[in-house]
């Protein structure tokens, strides 16, 4: 068994990021589990909790994870700290995507993270950059601004994000308080080509569209869009795309039904709640422009997207944020959305070069 599961990790290292390179993955943990030793079985398992982000199936991650973690924290001399803990902060980034799941759990969480750092010698730079973003996605922005300070006042250490993904978040969090000129400057080094790695650009470029729109930069907005069209690639951006179907939903009809086409049926398979509100918001707008019109041209899965089915699971998926985050955060981010569709599509009509 040891040959079949050699050969089937020679195999995904050549396979598509999808569903079928999981069930390859999969299969290795089974074989590792009944034929090979406990190091192997959470070699195979830290490989699948890597590869369920690239495949586009983040809730896949606690169950692989929360196995590791128990190995470690049994014989931790066995295992890197490192590498569980910046397993965690993978962990700490999906966690609060899901609904079913406590604050008090997602809490815990935190609090289980930040003291396996501190008994393992790390900063606790990415404990406050990850308490960041979940607050700032709770609507706790009062919250979220405390642990920006911190994040930023603490040390740099080899468990902290790289350049690229720290200035990334840079630009993320003063988009989301709405103070686009700091947002863009943030961002600038990035989009210059200053710094990269192997997630940024590519997740800058959706977060630039909106900041430059309200600031009625389409020129560069424009060029950002083509920029990630060319980019983004795999089921692991399905927020991403939703971003830009909203945007071509504005300004370019017709590469917004294309980008529907491609990624409708990824939309529909999303298991993680948050991102699949988040799509399927962008494709409400998407169909609420559509519709506008008499189209003989029929879209993939019309049958189930329908304008009731779009409401209905955005309201339940809403409802179920608000109640676990106790407050309408969700509800208010929604209604921002469509109201700064709608701006947009008045304010670019009448503005856009050729519009």
């Amino acid at each position: 068994m040891r040959e079949r599961y050699y050969k089937l990790r020679s195999e995904s290292w050549n396979m598509e990021d999808g569903k079928q390179k999981l069930a390859v993955l999969e299969e290795m943990i089974l074989i590792a589990d009944r034929h090979m030793t406990v190091q192997d079985a959470y070699t195979a398992r830290m490989n699948y909790s890597s590869a369920v982000l690239e495949c586009g199936c983040p809730e896949r991650l606690f169950v692989s994870f929360g196995w590791c973690l128990g190995q470690f924290e049994q014989n931790p001399g066995d295992y890197s700290s490192h590498e569980i803990l910046w397993h965690y902060k993978w962990v700490l980034g999906q966690i609060w995507r899901m609904p079913q799941i406590s604050t008090a759990r997602i809490d815990r969480a935190f609090e289980d993270f930040k003291q396996k750092c501190i008994q393992h010698g790390f900063s606790l730079r990415p404990y406050y950059q990850k308490l960041l973003l979940y607050k700032l996605y709770q609507g706790d922005k009062a919250s979220a601004a405390d642990y920006f300070k911190l994040w930023r006042q603490s040390k740099h250490d080899y468990l902290s994000d790289c350049k690229a993904c720290e200035q990334n978040m840079f630009g993320k969090y003063y988009f989301e308080l709405n103070h686009n000129k700091k947002g863009m400057q943030a961002v600038k080094p990035i989009l210059e080509g200053k710094v990269s790695c192997s997630t940024v650009p590519q997740n800058t470029y959706s977060q630039v569209i909106s900041p430059l729109l309200k600031l009625g930069d389409y020129e560069q907005a424009s060029a950002m869009a083509r920029k990630a069209l060319r980019a983004l690639k795999g089921p692991q951006y399905l927020w991403e795309y939703g971003v830009f179907m909203e945007f071509y939903t504005v300004t370019d009809m017709a590469k917004a039904v294309k980008l529907y086409e491609s990624t409708i049926r990824l939309g529909l398979a999303c298991r993680m709640p948050w991102d699949r509100l988040h799509y399927l918001l962008s494709v409400r707008l998407f169909m609420q422009e559509w519709g506008r019109s008499r189209r003989r041209k029929k879209l993939p899965e019309s049958d189930q997207v329908t304008p009731e089915w779009l409401d209905g699971e955005i309201a339940s998926l809403a409802s179920a944020f608000n109640e676990r985050n106790g407050n309408e955060y969700v509800h208010v981010l929604i209604e921002e959305k469509q109201l700064n569709m709608q701006r947009l599509l008045n304010v670019y009509r009448k503005q856009a070069p050729g519009k």
